[in-house]
């Protein structure tokens, strides 16, 4: 398989582009940046964004009118039996699709941009040192191990929320504190970082955060907090969504990059 058609995308996507020509891929792009028709359809595999859609669109930030998926399919009569490789996307029309967001190699990946990106944010959102800081982490996935870690390096006091037992033991022979996500609190906290797809920071909880408190959410849509509470009660929230292609879209692309190689071979 070395023809690959990569449509929609952003700057890590370019990357992840530069990056498998240098590994010997012919590469045929589409909306990348521009959007037209594609005479040579023999390649053996399509790369969409990720994430893959964007208010019903595919996620072509490049060019000037990103197509929907239906005039995508439309344009570039794909094989319906050809292995499609993306984000999460509704009503999956493709036979062989392979969603990234289920791959664990690529969260790995991700977790080091995202946690560097989420990092910056606190910085330029808030007027403490994170040297100090008393920083919650809920959920302790990829992005929640390596935040945790970039946090304590810079001096903060850590503090993990998990579902897991096994998770909360490994926490806390890291030699962080640690509380469960079914009786989560969040007295005396500065910073939240929420990176779980699921509405965990309720009402009852974000009423005992301190006024001060900066919330900044990592999680896919719907996020991990009451919205409405959190904007009634004037607490400062940052979104950090899809922090890799932002922060560091060369690294970012040359990890998506990998993962596709990866799932090319094994196919």
């Amino acid at each position: 398989m070395r023809k690959i058609l990569f449509a929609g995308g952003d700057r890590r996507t370019l990357s992840a582009v530069e990056y498998m020509k240098k590994q010997g891929f012919s590469i045929v792009t589409y909306a990348l940046p521009h959007r037209r028709p594609i005479e040579d359809r023999n390649f053996s595999a399509v790369v969409l964004p990720f994430p893959c859609l964007k208010q019903g669109r595919l996620n072509a930030p490049l060019t000037e009118t990103p197509p929907t998926l239906e005039e995508f399919l439309s344009e570039t009569e794909l094989d319906p039996s050809i292995t499609v490789i993306g984000g999460p996307i509704p009503d999956n029309p493709f036979s062989h699709y392979v969603d990234l967001s289920q791959r664990e190699d690529l969260k790995l990946r991700n977790a080091v941009p995202t946690a560097e990106g989420a990092l910056d944010l606190l910085i330029r959102h808030t007027d403490r040192t994170v040297f100090g800081m008393d920083c919650l982490i809920v959920g302790y996935g990829a992005v929640g191990k390596r935040l945790s870690t970039v946090l304590s390096s810079m001096g903060a006091s850590i503090t993990v929320a998990a579902r897991k037992a096994q998770d909360r033991l490994d926490a806390g022979l890291r030699g962080w504190r640690t509380m469960d996500t079914k009786e989560l609190y969040l007295q005396g906290f500065q910073a939240i970082f929420n990176t779980v797809p699921k509405v965990l920071l309720t009402e009852s909880v974000l009423r005992e955060s301190e006024p001060y408190a900066v919330f900044v959410e990592l999680a896919s849509p719907p996020g991990g907090l009451d919205r409405s509470c959190a904007q009634a009660l004037s607490r400062t929230v940052i979104d950090g969504p899809a922090l890799p292609g932002k922060v560091a879209p060369v690294t970012a692309g040359e990890d998506l990059a990998k993962t596709v190689i990866h799932i090319l071979k094994t196919l």
